[in-house]
């Protein structure tokens, strides 16, 4: 079973996000003391690489997801994705902005699109290597961002 921030999933797909993803969202985020909420344990790695950035204000604990919230903040993070539509729902109704990595095929699907007003897909250049899925990727990941217009170009598609 997948662990991710005490979410347990029945499928193995929670992984880490490669510093290169972090890299593309995060160039967005100009206020390095801006409230970043990281919902999504995993290993606790992201953490340290958004500091290496220079993010000072991360909230990343091991908790369980669905039974917290963080008040002030964005998320950015990657869920596990056989929760996402949960993840998404949860988020939604929180009316906090935030930023999931997916994969991209989640755009086709109905939950995403009753919320499409204030959507925004930043799509890599690349196909992310997760640094703990063996073998290559066999999906394209995108950023999708709810309420990210304060940060993101004024563009529903911003390709990398």
């Amino acid at each position: 079973m997948g662990f991710t921030g005490r979410v347990i999933t029945t499928k193995q797909d929670n992984y880490n996000t490669p510093k290169n993803g972090w890299e593309d969202i995060m160039q967005y985020v100009k206020d390095k003391n801006k409230k970043i909420w990281l919902p999504f344990y995993n290993d606790g790695k992201c953490k340290e690489i958004l500091n290496e950035m220079g993010y000072t204000n991360i909230i990343h604990e091991d908790k369980d997801f669905f039974t917290y919230e963080v008040e002030n903040a964005i998320v950015i993070d990657n869920p596990p994705y056989s929760c996402k539509e949960k993840v998404s729902e949860k988020l939604f109704k929180m009316k906090i902005p935030f930023s999931l990595l997916l994969p991209l095929e989640t755009i086709e699907r109905k939950y995403f699109k009753k919320y499409i007003n204030g959507f925004q897909l930043v799509i890599p250049n690349v196909r992310y290597e997760y640094t703990d899925k063996k073998g290559g990727v066999p999906f394209k990941s995108c950023w999708f961002c709810w309420n990210m217009q304060n940060y993101l170009p004024n563009k529903e598609l911003i390709f990398l």
